[in-house]
């Protein structure tokens, strides 16, 4: 559905839901006869208390949801909802969405790991509410509570039956999937009654008190992906395994999106591995304390604690195989070492339960006991662990490859051993190690590059004598510091690092100089007067001062670009692209000038448009262009926009804000065109007898095919679109009498920039293509958006101390900055001449075809309907009525101008 296709609905009263999470629940029925019949097509029907899965959310407030009541889809008024998120259902919410999230493997112990996290979020939720026995007093005193129990409990034996009786070569079935929504809405129903019941009760909270909140915006310094968060003060032995066991059922069951996605997405099979590692080394360490009090030994605990702990260890290594063999591209080797690993996540399963089933036969013998209170017990926030963010959709971020996840693990995270209390001696060493290292407070990755660090530990790192400047980590932080601190922040930061230097310290005057070179690169290179310029003050004195002292050729070339760059647009030098880290070997293909094609044009044919755009009469039949001049000249149009895109609008999610308040006025420029073409094509179509139409649409498709040989992939993408809207696609007749050789070379068009697999086909081309080419901008705004919602700002220094406060998560603008790097190599002008008629021509009917969409939205939808009527009933279309939208095709992202309000 487009997104210029919704339309606002009356609002009930209440606040309007703005953030995004994966289950909703109706606070208001909605019926969508009461909206237009030309609106309420693609809607849907929910009474309240409804549960609906959320599967993308735009910013006009609509929901693209299905019902779990019903199980239909269709879009939804987000302010008739609110978020249901309710803690105690928190487990068994994660552990359906892995259901529903799941890409159907091929292999039937997929479902019964997902059965088992399931099972696993219904036990944790009745123990949460204290009715995990049927000899509870809720239970008994209750017959709404003890009903609703009853039926979830009956729901969830008939998952298990539907799971045991399928055959082993299915997977997760389409009748698994309505037995979790009917699990869901039980698991609902069940919370109510405690609402709804004449004893009023009230839900009890978890067996567990908080003790202190330790802040840590992490997104890959601990367990969870906030990072570790919260501390558990000791607790009984029972409760902390019951706890910890779904902890680790949670964390295998991961595995179901993140191991079979697909050979994109190393980055989530080694987070996932993570969180493995160490919920089941708590686990251990739990086993490794109940073991110890059996009298005498029970030699099958200890059995079971050692199958365990091989078990992860070689869940570990066939991660990190997995990992290095999706590196080699082979997908034979990759399939293999795939299935290696959920062979593994198998026999993890068994182990942890059979660990479970043998502790606590000892508890039983023993006694439950309280746990020890010299030790610190992580408490694993089961929501944010499987990365659920509430800022995007689901279905995107499982698409994202990486962007939210570590691409590398440390090794202290791969340590399975039962954690151990230090001796003294060990504790003192560590103490003044930690001290050290917080002296500079940064963090870097197996590579050596900078992962997070505080200001004046990234100063330092940028102004170190000790090696060359690596180029990504410079142009990185230039390019992004406006994001993690102030212009004013950094000249007083870079002024400390060059006074705070003693004389007499080795290699003083080399360090000096980097800090004046890093002050010189700012503001040749990098300097934006309209934020920069509050800084100037600040150089100014320091070059007076301390710089002028110790370096005076420098103080007199600073004091002279303080001058310049207070009044430039534009760099004193410009920033060339192997400055963002571009890989140099990939070079940039420049046809020569004797190769510039002449026109295929002919003067009859100029003169007509240029009479069309002088008076207005005689409009140019689309038939008469030749489809790869037509080709061109839209992409000497489209790459003159693309090359003036600057890295400013890409940062800081620049291109969402709205028209007017946006700085990335060449981003919103494109997406606007790219529109605007789309809606051109469509009018195009729709004129003239079905031959005429169908001609019309052959042309297109030719076009569409000189765009794939110009390597315009963004034209490519809005013609597709174009002939794949509902306004086209439902003239029948036309697509009938089309050729079958066009149907084919059509559907190898839309094979090249299908949406599945997060663009797998169209990302390995663009891999291999080398410039000038106009990529598809949205790819690249989708990528940027879930680098910067999947990424925290900051992140822990030490999660294990106590005092350990947040630096700033550079490895965060690092990813930024490649995706950026990545378009900006294709930021190169095409060698075709400009025909000053056909450009002219573009501009009008480009102008024409907006203010037209502008005044009547629905003026397409009305044409197609007026060609080929419809043939009676109600026609459900994604269009719902409108125009033809192409930054539409990402859900995720909403980055095209803001049409209705420009």
């Amino acid at each position: 559905m487009a997104t210029g296709d919704i339309h606002p609905v009356s609002e009930p009263q209440g606040q309007t839901y703005v953030a995004y999470h994966p289950f909703l629940r109706a606070t208001h029925s909605f019926d969508r006869s009461a909206l237009e019949s030309s609106v309420a097509g693609g809607c849907l029907d929910f009474e309240a208390g409804d549960l609906i899965l959320l599967h993308s959310f735009h910013a006009t407030g609509w929901g693209d949801g299905t019902s779990l009541a019903t199980n239909k889809r269709g879009w939804i008024p987000s302010n008739y909802c609110e978020p249901y998120d309710v803690q105690q259902v928190r487990p068994l919410l994660v552990a359906i969405l892995n259901v529903l999230v799941n890409p159907r493997p091929e292999d039937a112990r997929s479902s019964q790991i997902a059965v088992t996290t399931i099972v696993s979020g219904v036990r944790s939720l009745l123990d949460g509410t204290d009715c995990l026995s049927q000899d509870s007093h809720l239970v008994r005193e209750s017959k709404t509570i003890g009903g609703s129990r009853h039926a979830l409990l009956e729901e969830v034996s008939e998952l298990v039956s539907c799971v045991k009786n399928q055959s082993p070569e299915k997977s997760i079935s389409e009748n698994m999937v309505q037995h979790t929504y009917r699990i869901l809405q039980c698991a609902a129903a069940f919370l109510d009654s405690f609402d709804s019941d004449e004893h009023s009760y009230l839900i009890s909270t978890p067996p567990v008190e908080y003790a202190s909140e330790i802040v840590s915006n992490a997104e890959e310094g601990g367990f969870t992906g906030a990072g570790l968060s919260l501390e558990y003060q000791p607790v009984s032995a029972l409760a902390r395994l019951n706890f910890l066991y779904d902890a680790t059922l949670v964390c295998l069951g991961s595995y179901l999106n993140s191991s079979y996605v697909n050979t994109r997405a190393p980055a989530k099979i080694l987070l996932t591995t993570r969180r493995a590692a160490h919920a089941s080394r708590e686990l251990l360490a739990l086993v490794e304390t109940v073991s110890s009090r059996a009298s005498p030994m029970l030699y099958s605990l200890e059995e079971a604690k050692e199958a365990m702990y091989n078990r992860i260890t070689a869940l570990v290594t066939a991660a990190r195989d997995v990992v290095a063999a999706q590196s080699l591209e082979n997908q034979d080797v990759v399939v293999t070492e795939t299935q290696k690993l959920i062979d593994t996540v198998v026999a993890c399963v068994r182990t942890a339960g059979l660990c479970l089933a043998k502790s606590k036969y000892v508890l039983d013998q023993v006694g439950d006991f309280d746990l020890e209170v010299d030790r610190r017990y992580l408490d694993y926030q089961l929501h944010s662990q499987l990365g659920i963010s509430s800022r995007r959709s689901s279905s995107k971020s499982e698409s994202s490859y990486g962007m939210t996840a570590a691409t590398s693990i440390d090794d202290e995270s791969w340590n399975m051993a039962p954690e151990l209390l230090p001796s003294d001696t060990d504790t003192e060493v560590n103490d003044k190690k930690r001290r050290t290292d917080l002296q500079d407070r940064i963090i870097y990755n197996e590579d050596g590059q900078v992962q997070g660090g505080s200001l004046e530990a990234l100063v330092k790192q940028l102004t170190a004598n000790n090696a060359a400047p690596d180029a990504l980590f410079v142009s990185t932080f230039f390019l992004t510091f406006r994001l993690f601190t102030t212009p004013v922040a950094l000249a007083q930061a870079l002024v400390h690092r060059f006074i705070s230097l003693s004389p007499d310290e080795q290699n003083v005057l080399a360090v000096r100089l980097r800090v004046y070179n890093a002050l010189k690169g700012w503001m040749e290179s990098h300097w934006r007067k309209e934020t920069d310029n509050e800084a100037i003050p600040i150089i100014v004195d320091f070059a007076n001062g301390s710089l002028k002292s110790a370096l005076p050729f420098a103080s007199t070339r600073l004091l002279d670009l303080s001058k310049k760059v207070v009044n430039i647009d534009n760099p004193l030098v410009p920033r060339s692209m192997s400055k963002l880290g571009i890989d140099k070997s990939l070079g940039i293909l420049l046809p020569d000038s004797s190769s510039v094609p002449t026109p295929i044009v002919n003067k009859l044919h100029l003169a007509i448009v240029a009479r069309y755009v002088r008076e207005g009469e005689l409009a140019p039949n689309i038939l008469d262009f030749d489809p790869l001049e037509l080709a061109r000249q839209i992409t000497v149009k489209e790459s003159r926009l693309f090359c003036k895109i600057v890295p400013e609008e890409l940062l800081g999610q620049e291109f969402s804000k709205k028209a007017g308040k946006s700085t990335a006025v060449n981003v919103k420029a494109m997406s606007s065109l790219s529109t605007d073409l789309a809606n051109l094509i469509g009018e195009s179509i729709l004129t003239g007898d079905v031959k005429v139409r169908m001609n019309t649409i052959r042309h297109w498709i030719r076009v569409a095919e000189k765009c794939l040989e110009l390597k315009n992939y963004n034209c490519l993408m809005a013609i597709t679109c174009a002939l794949q809207s509902s306004v086209i696609l439902r003239l029948k007749k036309t697509w009938e009498i089309l050729p079958l050789r066009y149907h084919s070379l059509f559907a190898e068009l839309k094979s090249i920039i299908v949406y599945e697999k997060n663009y797998a086909s169209y990302r390995t081309l663009l891999r291999n293509t080398s410039p000038p080419c106009i990529p598809y901008l949205g790819v690249y705004l989708t990528d940027l958006t879930f680098a910067d919602e999947g990424n925290s700002d900051f992140r822990t220094f030490h999660p294990d101390l106590e005092d350990s406060s947040p630096i700033i998560n550079f490895d965060k603008h690092v990813r930024t900055t490649k995706i950026i790097a990545d378009l900006q190599r294709f930021q190169v002008p095409y060698r075709f001449q400009e025909v000053p008629e056909l450009q002219a021509w573009l501009d009008v009917e480009v102008n024409r075809v907006h203010e037209m969409y502008l005044q009547d939205q629905h003026v397409l939808y009305r044409r197609s309907c007026n060609v080929e009527p419809k043939l009676g009933g109600t026609q459900t279309h994604s269009g719902v009525g409108a125009g033809i939208d192409v930054s539409a095709v990402t859900d995720a992202v909403s980055w095209n101008d803001e049409r209705s309000t420009s």
